[in-house]
């Protein structure tokens, strides 16, 4: 089993449960109990979890980032799913900004052979595995801060996305409210796409089942401001009630 999985199994496992032993969890991952000190070692040096006196408990995982290799495994046919639908809206010629969060990871992934479109984006990954495709990509520059060292952002990044304008602007957060308020869990990445939303014609929210009807610290914008929402869940119809104006797929 990989690391990022065990890492991911465990946040499970603390999720289904108050606390839990060290020993406990390496039986439950089938893992040495070393290996798995190490990855609580980790784990709280992300903010993920609190240990004390032998037991271990998740921390109040909305407010909190979560490391990019665990996100990227976290709900992925759901990803998938929501990946192909957003996929099928863009046309050739389009200008599309992209945004470090995992779900736009797939998204990329499901344009990598379509011609004609230039994609902007501080995402790394997607950086990495469009250098082998035949898309322009313009990439915003920036700083690599922890914990996220899949996004670029800061000022550099900021001035990139400023002097561009859009057809898209693909993104995702970690939480939509019961009243259709998009919040995030880190500033930097939330001021950078703002200044992705204004600088583009339409705006793509794409949000898997998980993140409906939860909060977390930092707004980023209402769904009145979006302009097509794609989930997996039937739930996110709820949205449209209020906001009648909203595509939602």
């Amino acid at each position: 089993m990989l690391k990022s999985e065990r890492q991911e199994m465990i946040l499970e496992l603390l999720k289904n449960c108050k606390y839990i032993t060290t020993q406990e969890l390496a039986e439950r991952t089938f893992a040495s109990y070393s290996s798995v000190r190490r990855d609580l070692e980790e784990l709280e040096d992300s903010g993920l979890i609190n240990r004390s006196y032998g037991r271990v408990e998740l921390a109040n995982h909305n407010s909190l980032l979560v490391s990019y290799p665990i996100r990227i495994n976290k709900n992925s046919a759901q990803k998938s799913i929501i990946a192909k639908k957003a996929a099928a809206l863009i046309k050739e010629g389009d200008t599309i900004f992209i945004d470090p969060s995992s779900s736009c990871s797939y998204f990329a992934k499901e344009l990598f052979h379509m011609k004609g479109i230039t994609v902007i984006t501080n995402n790394v990954e997607v950086l990495g595995f469009m250098s082998q495709s035949s898309i322009d990509v313009i990439c915003s520059g920036g700083l690599q801060l922890s914990p996220n060292r899949y996004a670029l952002v800061g000022p550099i990044a900021e001035e990139t996305f400023k002097n561009i304008h859009a057809d898209w602007a693909v993104f995702s957060a970690r939480s939509l409210t019961e009243n259709g308020q998009i919040y995030d869990v880190h500033y930097n990445e939330t001021a950078l796409r703002k200044v992705m939303l204004e600088n583009a014609e339409k705006k793509l929210f794409l949000c898997d089942s998980s993140k409906l009807d939860t909060k977390s610290t930092y707004y980023q914008c209402s769904l009145a401001d979006i302009d097509y929402m794609v989930c997996d869940s039937k739930e996110a119809k709820q949205y449209q009630r209020e906001y009648p104006n909203l595509k939602i797929i």
